[in-house]
């Protein structure tokens, strides 16, 4: 006959059982491997904060990087298998959303501010009277894509100021050479991102035209970490996890911005030199979703033509 337990050795094994149900599931198997699409941007720095620090091996996930070209390539292939997670601009999202390509939003990247400094701008070179969209018209301007979000804010700041973009010639140039493009007269004006904007606004020869993405888009969300439907809901605690470390990643990055150990991350995986690092202003890293600025968005892609109908994010956010 089994004898009665003390109260003492009643509440000890309800702590016991308290304590292990607190527990995530996984921590009592195997590491769940998780596989990450990334573009090697500032943005994303606190994903490599999380994996240098061990914030996803404390989770219990084994996460793989691997450097896409974009959401172009990133998003069809995380539909078809390859990975779990991947960080896109926000308008391959929506117009993988509008094709048809179902996505869950699950972290925001470092939303714009109200105004600038801004992580891009619009350069020209040093002397020329262009300071309005109507001014540019009859002239070239180059972006980093063509109907992408940079080519995005372009179109809304010409309008915005005055000018017809369709009477604006846009073309599309790779970062690394737009600054020589400018200064060789191959184009007017360009949107520069860093770490070339904070090169060129030390050049003698370029200088500020204007700060379009905090005009057209203030607080504005420009990129996303999303996986697919079927992820969310058959590995949700894996991606609460992967949530969790990145946060960690986050308070991390914002901490030791400008500290030696920031610097030599950011130089790791960006390429860039130590040097620029501590001469960039990059804004606070996050890793909220603000749903009620998500059609700030859509909104303008469909001003801008990017968007055909409405696409509503808000129901699109992980939960």
């Amino acid at each position: 006959m089994q004898r009665n337990r003390s109260r003492a050795e009643v509440l000890a094994g309800l702590t016991a059982a308290a304590t292990v149900a607190a527990w995530p599931e996984r921590t009592r198997a195997q590491p769940a491997p998780f596989r990450v699409g990334l573009i090697p941007i500032w943005d994303v720095a606190p994903f490599y904060a999380a994996e240098q620090q061990g914030y996803f091996t404390a989770e219990n996930l084994t996460v793989t990087g691997q450097v896409v070209r974009g959401g172009a390539v990133g998003i069809p292939a995380m539909a078809g298998g390859t990975f779990d997670m991947v960080y896109s601009n926000g308008v391959s999202i929506v117009q993988a959303i509008s094709r048809g390509i179902d996505l869950r939003i699950v972290i925001e990247g470092a939303p714009l501010g109200k105004a600038p400094p801004d992580p891009g701008a619009l350069l020209k070179r040093k002397g020329d009277p262009y300071r309005t969209g109507a001014d540019l018209q009859g002239k070239v301007v180059g972006v980093n894509a063509l109907r992408d979000i940079q080519w995005m804010f372009v179109h809304a700041w010409i309008k915005a100021t005055g000018g017809d973009p369709d009477k604006v010639q846009i073309v599309e140039i790779g970062l690394p050479a737009m600054l020589d493009t400018i200064k060789a007269k191959r184009v007017d004006a360009a949107l520069v991102l860093d770490p070339f904007l904070t090169i060129g606004l030390g050049d003698p020869e370029i200088e500020l035209l204007d700060w379009p993405l905090s005009k057209v888009y203030p607080n504005g969300a420009t990129a996303f970490f999303v996986t697919t439907p079927e992820i969310a809901e058959r590995r949700a605690a894996d991606v609460r996890a992967f949530v969790r470390a990145y946060k960690r990643g986050v308070g991390w990055i914002n901490a030791n911005e400008g500290k030696d150990a920031f610097v030599a991350l950011i130089a790791d995986f960006t390429k860039i030199s130590p040097d620029l690092i501590r001469r960039i202003k990059a804004p606070p890293a996050n890793a909220e979703v603000f749903p009620n600025t998500l059609p700030q968005l859509t909104a303008l892609m469909l001003q801008t033509g990017l968007l055909t109908a409405n696409v509503d994010l808000r129901p699109k956010v992980f939960r």
